[in-house]
C-alpha cells in the first residue's frame, strides 16, 4: 500500500510541474494597445524550444492585447477556439533541434498537448504601444519570465516602464493552490 501511495504521489507531482502555468493577462491602460509577440519558452536550460502566437484575428496583423481588456488562457492548447478576440488558434513552433517540428499548428493539435506543453511555459510579450486614437507606436517593451525567455533567445526585464509613456508593464508568476499562475499587466 505504500508503495502505492508513494507512487501515485510522484505521478501527482510529475502532472503538476510538468504542465504549462495558467496564464492571465491585464491590460488597465485605455489609451493603449499592446502590439508584438508573445512567446513560451523551455523549461529546460539549453533547450530552445519556443512557440509564438499567431496573430489575433482581424482587425489585428500581430498579437494585440487591445486596451482595457483582461483575459486568462488555462494552457497553450485551450487558448482558442472560443470566438474571443483574445483566442490564439495557431501557436507558431520553433524547434532546432527537431527542425521536422518547426512550424504552424492549431492550438488543440495533439504536438502542443502532448509535446509543448508539458515543456514549455509561458516566456514573455515584446511590445509596442499603440495610441488607439492616433495609431501612433510608443517605447518598446521586452518583458517576461528571464529564465524561461533566455531559453528562447530573448532578454526580458520582470517589469519595464516605458520610458515617452511612463506606461509600466510587469510579469510575475505565483502559486495558488496547486496551480501556477503567470500574470501579465499593463498598468495606466
Amino acid at each position: 500500500m505504500k508503495k502505492i501511495t508513494a507512487a501515485l504521489l510522484l505521478l501527482a507531482g510529475a502532472m503538476l510541474y510538468s504542465q504549462s502555468s495558467i496564464f492571465v493577462m491585464n491590460n488597465y491602460n485605455t489609451n493603449f494597445h499592446a502590439v508584438g509577440r508573445f512567446f513560451t519558452g523551455s523549461k529546460t536550460p539549453g533547450n530552445s524550444l519556443s512557440m509564438f502566437a499567431a496573430p489575433n484575428p482581424t482587425p489585428y496583423g500581430a498579437y494585440t492585447m487591445p486596451s482595457g481588456i483582461y483575459h486568462k488562457y488555462g494552457s497553450f492548447d485551450t487558448s482558442g477556439g472560443t470566438g474571443n478576440i483574445m483566442d490564439i488558434d495557431e501557436w507558431y513552433v520553433n524547434d532546432p533541434a527537431n527542425p521536422a517540428n518547426s512550424g504552424t499548428y492549431n492550438y488543440n493539435d495533439p504536438f502542443i498537448s502532448s509535446y509543448m506543453k508539458p515543456n514549455n511555459d509561458w516566456a514573455g510579450y515584446i511590445f509596442s504601444l499603440k495610441d488607439i486614437s492616433t495609431g501612433i507606436n510608443y517605447d518598446s517593451f521586452q518583458v517576461g519570465d528571464p529564465a524561461i525567455a533566455a531559453n528562447a533567445g530573448f532578454v526580458v526585464n520582470s517589469s519595464q516602464i516605458g520610458a515617452t509613456t511612463g506606461v509600466e508593464a510587469e510579469w510575475f508568476t505565483i502559486s495558488s493552490g496547486a496551480d501556477m499562475v503567470t500574470y501579465f499587466t499593463i498598468y495606466p
